[in-house]
């Protein structure tokens, strides 16, 4: 039977049919068939099937996931996969599945004294998992007699000494995990849960680390830096075998305005919830802006930035292919550049706008300069990995100390004031009047600009439009993506300015404002006529 899938997905689909073809593991029919029979002995715990006394019946999908973790095996019957990365949206069944694993492994994996633990960042997100376990193994007909178990509100235990427990946040050293569950893993801010029970699963000959999860906001946490390693794997960039991954979603060309590719990420549309349910999510993200990325990130898998994200981040992603830096400089080339300066433990953003004449409308060409004291990154619990990496790859300039290097920004200013024929460089008056009085003695065309609604609001709408044209290109920095998918719009009057999200001081947008700030003195040279509507001072 043929389905519509996701890139991932296929590519998920053709590693385990390579596995199966292949020479170096086995598949065990037998095995999968045990654990899905397993599965479906116990009853569904809501809905009119609940009424009706039935018990599970797996999807397709669910019986391939089993057929990919407990069916590859080795020559003497070990598993292949030790971790699973499952990110599915909402309302697929996601927590009763999790629950129907958890309990296989606690009685029926064969493992003397088997330690399950539910993982969440809450009690209340691991009850989602850990109830479910417990009111089915309740329910089940034969389960307590069978297996001796102890069912109490917090644990489930056998006489062997196996038990399931609830685990919330970061747990210490001293557990021997047979199997975790980590549940809704995009609402951690660190991976010290995850470690710690993959640390901890050393003494155990074929343990299951299982992550499944929606998709979040958090893009610079760590259930997003899983889900790219995954994807790494898929492609074939990174070698895991022990790593197996279902991951539901669109794919990146995709127009979610399609309601036939709402098919690719729900796999279980039309079993433990309706078409038309899933029709009425897709009604309102077309019809309330401000319920989409909502909808696109927990019923899509679409991960974004902020729940009121402004940025279309298709656009910004179809936008991703700049000149090479190399081309552009030292041609007498007209720029503009905004800057964003921070004091202390913050990032700094130096954005610069490159113009390129071509036969019809002229082309920007964006290239970010982002800045960050070293101490910012030991600093910050919630970013600090992203940091990491994104300073390994050269898209954030780490600079000793505590404080915002001023002589790197000055030295960077510089140097681009150098390559390019730079017709302003716009600074916030309130953050960098001392930089800015050192630069505009020595001859450099600086501009105060306030961040105000009547000065952010020209560039914002300009944005919009350079971006869905294609005139606006970006060299494809990731820190930079992440900062523009952190940008909430907020409205004075009929004006906007660029915001962080309410409550979220972690998710930075000054490579975003600093960009809007070269945007607007490039809109001020831009050959249409415009209204006078800055506030420059020379």
């Amino acid at each position: 039977m043929a389905i519509i899938a996701c890139e991932q997905i296929r590519q998920s689909c053709e590693t385990f049919l390579r596995a199966v073809e292949g020479g170096t593991w086995v598949f065990d029919a037998g095995k999968v068939e045990r654990v899905c029979l397993f599965m479906q002995a116990f009853p569904y715990l809501e809905g009119a099937l609940a009424a009706k006394r039935e018990t599970l019946t797996l999807q397709p999908w669910q019986v391939w996931i089993n057929a990919a973790i407990f069916g590859l095996v080795d020559s003497l019957g070990f598993r292949k996969h030790r971790e699973a990365f499952i990110e599915i949206p909402r309302k697929n069944g996601k927590s009763t599945y999790a629950a129907a694993i958890a309990l296989y492994m606690l009685v029926a994996d064969y493992e003397s004294r088997a330690q399950v633990y539910i993982g969440a960042n809450d009690l209340k997100q691991a009850d989602f998992c850990f109830q479910p376990c417990r009111e089915m193994a309740l329910r089940a007909p034969g389960f307590v007699s069978n297996y001796g178990a102890i069912i109490t509100k917090k644990k489930i235990e056998l006489p062997d000494g196996s038990f399931m427990e609830r685990m919330i946040g970061n747990p210490g050293d001293g557990g021997n995990p047979h199997c975790a569950i980590l549940d809704e893993a995009h609402e951690n801010a660190s991976d010290e849960q995850r470690l710690t029970m993959k640390t901890g699963m050393g003494a155990r000959q074929q343990p299951l680390l299982v992550t499944i999860t929606t998709a979040g906001f958090n893009t610079a946490g760590p259930c997003r830096d899983l889900q790219a390693y995954a994807e790494q794997v898929l492609s074939g960039e990174i070698t895991n075998d022990k790593l197996f991954s279902a991951i539901y979603t669109i794919d990146k060309d995709d127009d979610w305005r399609d309601f036939d590719v709402w098919k690719k990420a729900n796999p279980n549309m039309g079993v433990s919830f309706s078409v038309e349910a899933l029709r009425d999510y897709y009604q309102t993200a077309l019809d309330k802006p401000s319920e989409k990325p909502k909808l696109l990130t927990k019923h899509l898998n679409v991960w974004q930035s902020s729940s009121n994200a402004w940025v279309n981040m298709k656009d910004w992603d179809n936008n991703a292919d700049a000149l090479p830096f190399d081309e552009v400089k030292d041609r007498g080339l007209r720029a503009w550049i905004g800057c964003d300066i921070s004091r202390v433990l913050d990032t700094t953003a130096i954005g610069l706008i490159v113009e390129e004449i071509t036969d019809a409308e002229p082309v920007y060409h964006f290239y970010p300069y982002i800045f960050l004291p070293e101490m910012g990154v030991e600093r910050s619990s919630k970013n600090a990995s992203a940091y990491r990496e994104w300073a390994e790859r050269g898209e954030l300039i780490l600079t000793p100390d505590e404080e915002t290097d001023f002589d790197a920004v000055e030295k960077q200013l510089r140097q681009l004031c150098g390559q390019f024929n730079v017709q302003g460089i716009a600074f916030d008056q309130w953050q960098a009047a001392m930089m800015a009085q050192r630069l505009g003695g020595e001859g450099l065309p600086v501009r105060t600009y306030p961040q105000t609604f009547p000065n952010m609001h020209p560039p914002m709408s300009r944005f919009e439009k350079l971006i869905a044209l294609g005139q606006l290109k970006h060299d494809g920095n990731r820190m930079m993506r992440w900062m523009t998918g952190n940008v909430v719009a907020r409205h004075h009057g009929e004006f906007i300015k660029p915001e962080k999200p309410a409550r979220r001081p972690e998710s930075k947008i000054d490579g975003f404002v600093a960009m809007m700030m070269a945007v607007g003195l490039a809109s001020i040279a831009a050959p249409a006529p415009l209204e006078i509507w800055m506030e420059l001072l020379d």
